[in-house]
């Protein structure tokens, strides 16, 4: 499954996932990092609710194969260089009924990058919801499972994007970031479709240190100052490829972390997605 880790504050929570992700955080003393160990998971193996979709599956999905190779672990990270090249667009604009967020995506990982790029301009997440969305932790979509998405997956192909984590890009309060499987994964290969943004929550030093102690980690000084004052997800960091971050509309981003769900932190409400690329 593609997931992303929860933090561990000394206790280990049994059958803990994430492709997305767990747990709420919940508050600790002073020798806690103040959440559970939770991941990011791919939606398709935690929440098959095709029956919670608002999407019409008797519509035909737009996709066309005429204009983009049928893609596989093969081929896809040599197309996705030369989309790179070719499509120099770089923000985002995510629409949902709580509001709208704008997302710029980063030059120094193009991969990702020409992925999310080439998936928006294909229109693949409109319709898709937010299918995981954890309080102070991870808000996560694009993949539904339902026959929309699903005949849209198979029109584009399937592979996994090899890793582009670079230290500079950490998982603060905003990152975009991918999701990817933690089982038989020794590479971190990241999903295609699958992503989360970060909502995260501060930390203390005490906390910063019990977050090292428990995941065999380093905080160094600079991230301690940005986990301490704009907050994140700090054991995400080095797990997930951070690929772009939320420029405007961090409100509608705490909104959509905070909506209610059920036992498996899909919203009671959809919270469908459109996406659009913009100056």
């Amino acid at each position: 499954m593609f997931i992303l880790p929860l933090l561990n504050l000394g206790k280990t929570l049994p059958g803990i996932l994430l492709f997305c992700l767990l747990p709420i955080f919940t508050c600790c003393n002073n020798t806690s990092s103040g959440s559970n160990d939770r991941t990011p998971m791919q939606n398709s193996e935690v929440n098959q609710k095709n029956d919670r979709s608002i999407i019409d599956t008797n519509r035909s999905p737009t996709i066309s194969r005429r204009e983009y190779p049928l893609l596989n672990n093969d081929n896809a990270v040599k197309f996705l260089k030369e989309y790179f090249k070719e499509n120099p667009e770089r923000n985002i604009r995510v629409t949902t009924r709580l509001g709208t967020l704008k997302v710029r995506l980063f030059d120094d990982t193009p991969i990702h990058t020409a992925n999310f790029l080439m998936l928006v301009k294909r229109e693949y997440f409109d319709g898709t919801e937010f299918t995981r969305v954890v309080e102070d932790f991870v808000v996560q979509g694009g993949n539904n499972d339902n026959d929309t998405e699903e005949i849209k997956r198979i029109l584009i192909g399937s592979y996994e994007l090899p890793p582009e984590i670079l230290p500079e890009h950490i998982h603060k309060k905003g990152a975009l970031s991918m999701a990817r499987r933690y089982d038989d994964n020794p590479d971190k290969m990241s999903s295609a479709y699958n992503y989360f943004f970060v909502e995260g929550r501060t930390f203390n030093e005490p906390q910063l240190m019990a977050l090292e102690r428990d995941h065999d980690m380093k905080i160094p000084a600079w991230k301690r100052k940005v986990y301490g004052t704009t907050g994140g997800a700090p054991h995400l960091d080095g797990q997930h490829t951070v690929f772009g971050e939320v420029y405007e509309g961090f409100d509608v981003l705490k909104s959509l972390s905070e909506v209610k769900t059920d036992g498996s932190d899909w919203p009671f409400d959809p919270l469908v997605v459109k996406m659009e690329v913009i100056p």
